[in-house]
């Protein structure tokens, strides 16, 4: 492997990106996949290798670029019940021996409507989407023994309700006691690129700030910042919703971390919404002005 730090990321979407760019402005060499390298490729920097990978086309040839990697992340969701990387590239992420990281979901909890949820907490996901979460966690555990980041909801520029409300997208549903969990695309970064520099392997870490809320107070805090009316709200029974966005309402959960501060020794720079979206909301209002 190469000396100079070099991460191989699986899917370069939104998280993706974002902590592709802070490794590269410090030096990192990056190598991803995606599955349109060539409309990607105008807008990040030449120095980036981007690779075509995805369930319809045919694989890339991992293990030559793994010969120089250091890190190893994979942002993929399963797919019809299985993760498509290791459906490829089992055998070469088994001879690989940096460190690797899997970006899952805390939706791999049990329903636990009172208290809070940590990684000491078992596994017992009640949703299908869960359970192939969870059942991906366990393969690439085996396989190479990598770091699980269980991420809650995530937000961030360019995907926030700040965006939402003016597009007339955001919506509602009211269901008495239910509050969802988020985390900033930020602290997602900076838990990971903490996890990379103090690793350990089979490492469970959740990725959630300090205050899970409603949906209504998420999207009223974000109306007041923009001076509108939110909307009005739909009683759960009544809204219609996809299959995967009701499954989001199936189980309540309030999570927290016992990683990220004692082991990481780090705090999270937006630790509830309010202070997640107000930052988003400055820099566009410094950007509209400049």
């Amino acid at each position: 492997m190469s000396t100079q730090p070099h991460i191989f990321i699986f899917g370069l979407g939104y998280v993706g990106q974002h902590l592709a760019r802070r490794l590269s402005a410090t030096g990192w060499q990056i190598t991803a996949t995606t599955r349109q390298p060539e409309q990607l490729a105008r807008h990040v920097p030449d120095s980036w290798c981007l690779l075509p990978f995805s369930t319809e086309s045919v694989p890339v040839q991992l293990a030559a670029h793994l010969t120089t990697a250091t890190h190893l992340l994979s942002c993929i969701a399963p797919q019809a019940g299985h993760d498509p990387v290791l459906a490829h590239y089992a055998d070469d992420l088994v001879a690989f021996t940096g460190w690797t990281g899997y970006l899952s979901a805390t939706s791999v909890y049990p329903d636990q409507p009172e208290g809070w949820v940590d990684e000491d907490t078992a596994a017992a996901p009640v949703s299908a989407r869960g359970k192939n979460r969870l059942a991906a966690e366990q393969r690439w555990q085996e396989t190479c023994q990598a770091e699980i980041f269980r991420l809650a909801g995530i937000y961030g520029p360019g995907r926030n309700a700040l965006e939402d409300l003016p597009a007339g997208k955001a919506r509602i549903i009211d269901k008495p006691g239910h509050v969802f969990n988020r985390i900033h695309q930020t602290d997602i970064s900076r838990v990971i690129e903490a996890a990379m520099a103090t690793p350990r392997r089979g490492r469970i870490i959740n990725l959630a700030d300090h205050k899970p809320a409603s949906q209504a107070e998420v999207i009223g805090y974000a109306a007041r910042l923009l001076d509108m009316q939110p909307p009005q709200a739909i009683p759960f029974a009544e809204a219609e919703m996809s299959e995967m966005a009701r499954s989001f309402y199936a189980a309540q959960r309030r999570i927290k971390s016992r990683i990220i501060g004692p082991e990481l020794g780090l705090e999270l720079l937006y630790p509830d919404y309010e202070s997640g979206l107000k930052a988003i909301f400055e820099a566009e209002q410094d950007s509209a002005l400049s």
